[in-house]
C-alpha cells in the first residue's frame, strides 16, 4: 500500500512539473507570436465600496475617445451587477451607454455600452462592452503560481476561454446560472496550476480549467 501511495505521489508530482513547464512553453510562444488582446494581463476586479468581487474576467483598458482616462472592461455580462437609471450619451463621443452597479453595496461602478458609435467601432477594440471606472473600483492582477521555486507570472488574456465559447446563453434564457458559470474565469489551464491574487493577502482565484470535465459539461450545459 504504501508502495502504491508512493507511486501515486510521484505520478502527481510529474504531472505537476509536466504542466508548469507547458505554462513556460506557452508563455514564451505568446511573448514571440501572440497577439496584444492575447499578452494583456488578467484582473480581479472588486467594488471600491464594499470589496464585492466583481468579475475575475478583468483588461486594464483605455477610453476609445480619450485615451488619457484609464478603465477597466470586461467580456462578458458579471452576474454581481445590476442596470441603474436609463441610458444616456457618453461624455466624449456618441456611444449611448447605461451605468451598472454593484449587486452587494448598489455603488455605481462603472456602466455597459448599450449602442457603441461609429467612431469608437472604426478604431481597433477590445470587444469589451462592459466598462469600470478606475475610481469606482480596485483591480488586482491574477497571477500563475509555479511554486516556491518558480517566480509567479501575471495570467495573460491568451490562456483565457474566449466569450464565443459560452454561447451567451444568459441573454436569450435569462438564466442566472448560466449568466454565474459564463462570468466566472476559465482558462486554458490545468487544476493543478493554481491562480491566485497578491494583494491585500495572497489569496487562490477559483477558475475552471481544461480538466474540470464535469464543471466543463455543465457550464457548457447552461450557456447553449
Amino acid at each position: 500500500m504504501r508502495e502504491i501511495v508512493h507511486e501515486r505521489s510521484n505520478g502527481g508530482r510529474r504531472n505537476h512539473q509536466h504542466y508548469h513547464r507547458q505554462v513556460l512553453i506557452e508563455y514564451q510562444r505568446m511573448n514571440q507570436v501572440a497577439t496584444e488582446y492575447e499578452r494583456k494581463h488578467v484582473y480581479r476586479i472588486e467594488c471600491n465600496d464594499c470589496h464585492f468581487v466583481l468579475t475575475d474576467r478583468g483588461m486594464n483598458a483605455v477610453l476609445l475617445s480619450d485615451r488619457a482616462v484609464q478603465l477597466f472592461s470586461t467580456d462578458l455580462l458579471p452576474d454581481t451587477v445590476s442596470f441603474v437609471h436609463g441610458d444616456y450619451a457618453a461624455a466624449s463621443c456618441s456611444c449611448r451607454v447605461r451605468d451598472i452597479a454593484c449587486l452587494n453595496c448598489g455603488n455605481i461602478v462603472g456602466y455597459h455600452v448599450n449602442v457603441p458609435c461609429k467612431l469608437c467601432l472604426s478604431q481597433p477594440n477590445n470587444g469589451h462592452y462592459w466598462m469600470f471606472r478606475s475610481y469606482d473600483i480596485s483591480a488586482q492582477q491574477i497571477y500563475v503560481q509555479l511554486g516556491p521555486k518558480g517566480t509567479d507570472l501575471p495570467l495573460l488574456w491568451g490562456f483565457v476561454r474566449d466569450a464565443g465559447d459560452f454561447s451567451g446563453g444568459f441573454f436569450r434564457s435569462g438564466d442566472a446560472t448560466a449568466a454565474k458559470l459564463s462570468c466566472q474565469l476559465s482558462v486554458h489551464l490545468a487544476s493543478s496550476v493554481p491562480l491566485v491574487v497578491h494583494d491585500p493577502i495572497l489569496q487562490k482565484v477559483i477558475a475552471h480549467t481544461f480538466n474540470d470535465e464535469d464543471t466543463h459539461n455543465k457550464h457548457i450545459q447552461f450557456c447553449r
